[in-house]
């Protein structure tokens, strides 16, 4: 089952690997990126910050839709991540579940944040972003924005205005 879906640049790190692991009682870390699936020193990299007891993959979206529709994933409680809100839109409508969404630690890597907007201390979406997070609105989805389990979660939707 998938426990969440997260939008974050950073991937498998800190808040990710330790905090929200040990809040959803994660057994499995699924990182979908096509990309990042082709660099062998990006997945050896990711694996090594996943923490112990949890295991990490790293998919292509195709092989990620697979996997998670598998019977036997039904038995394990998985934290998707990825880095990009194409993923995300690309998973949903191929998922046999309606997972919670959470966005947060994304856009202020890669691009230029002055092409951006800055939606909270942490999300900057450049026009490109928006479309395709108003696209999973459209699909009946809001995220949550939460960087961590403690934090109050605010709609995505809410905060621009979507």
């Amino acid at each position: 089952m998938i426990s969440m879906i997260r939008i974050d640049d950073r991937l498998v790190h800190g808040q990710v690997a330790v905090k929200w692991s040990k809040q959803l009682s994660v057994d499995r870390i699924v990182v979908v990126s096509d990309s990042i699936a082709k660099n062998e020193i990006q997945i050896s990299a990711l694996k090594m910050a996943g923490p112990a007891g949890v295991k990490v993959a790293v998919l292509t979206l195709e092989k990620a839709v697979k996997i998670l529709n598998d019977p036997r994933s039904e038995k394990l409680n998985i934290l998707v991540v990825t880095n990009e809100p194409k993923y995300v839109l690309g998973l949903l409508p191929k998922l046999n579940e309606d997972p919670i969404l959470n966005m947060a630690n994304y856009g202020r890597i890669g691009g230029t944040l002055s092409d951006k907007e800055k939606v909270t201390e942490t999300v900057y979406l450049s026009q490109e972003d928006k479309d395709v997070v108003k696209q999973i609105f459209g699909l009946g989805f809001d995220f949550n924005y939460q960087p961590l389990p403690d934090d109050a979660p605010q709609s995505l939707k809410s905060l621009i205005g979507g």
